[in-house]
């Protein structure tokens, strides 16, 4: 028998990679968060500024149990939901007319768009955004809705700023939202209060939020996410705009 004559060739366990990469069968890897985040910074006013970033991946199309008890679309819920938060707002305005409150929402999937730019409360405004919240589709990039969201935030220069977010997945586009918020709480001393409601998810993954000046909780359904935005818009948002800036 001839002695065979094959030779084994070690090939880097980085060209593996590179070639596996290049063919689109790699590991995904998240865009790095930026070292410095640039915020805008106007002259400051006193007067509460909130922005709503409303989650549509392809997921929120998934139903759950509206208030009749039969399943609808989380999208359409949501929607509901933050219809009756612009009107409890417009009822609130119409005592508190000399409060300054800014509100802007943003819906994001792959991308993030703003549906109501940052500006003084305008119920016709506020409740025409809501209707144009687009239909889900795409992936959940929170990181870059968070970052979104804090510029426009600071866009308005008030002393009292409150991002709220409705989300029912983990991030699967841009940057890892724990590193995104971490980063800018850093930024901003921790000027900005953090809300998230998950919706039909758990709210363990969301649990960097107690570092950041952040709360989380969890909704199964309509009630439950009415419920939530209601309290945190009554007790967390509302009800201190009277008190003294800190």
């Amino acid at each position: 028998m001839r002695p065979s004559t094959r030779q084994t060739v070690v090939i880097p366990c980085g060209m593996v990679l590179l070639a596996l990469a290049l063919a689109g069968c790699g590991p995904t890897v998240s865009p790095a968060v930026p070292k410095h985040i640039d915020l805008p910074a106007p002259e400051p006013v006193h007067g509460t500024a909130v922005v709503i970033l409303v989650d549509t991946s392809g997921s929120m199309r998934e139903p759950v149990r509206d208030h009749d008890g039969k399943q609808r679309p989380k999208n359409e819920i949501a929607r509901a939901a933050l219809e009756k938060i612009v009107q409890s707002t417009a009822d609130w305005k119409k005592t508190h007319a000399d409060q300054v409150l800014q509100l802007g929402i943003l819906e994001f999937s792959d991308l993030v768009q703003r549906v109501l730019p940052m500006e003084a409360f305008d119920q016709g405004k506020s409740a025409a955004a809501v209707k144009k919240i687009r239909k889900p589709e795409g992936g959940t990039a929170i990181g870059l809705a968070l970052e979104d969201g804090f510029k426009a935030l600071y866009e308005t220069g008030c002393d009292r700023k409150f991002l709220l977010c409705i989300t029912d997945g983990e991030n699967t586009a841009g940057p890892p939202p724990d590193m995104m918020a971490k980063q800018l709480f850093g930024q901003t001393n921790g000027q900005v209060e953090i809300h998230f409601i998950a919706f039909d998810t758990s709210a363990a993954q969301f649990q960097f939020l107690k570092y950041v000046n952040g709360h989380v909780v969890e909704a199964a359904d309509a009630a439950q996410l009415q419920a939530e935005l209601a309290r945190i818009y009554e007790k967390r948002i509302l009800a201190e705009m009277e008190e003294p800036a800190k």
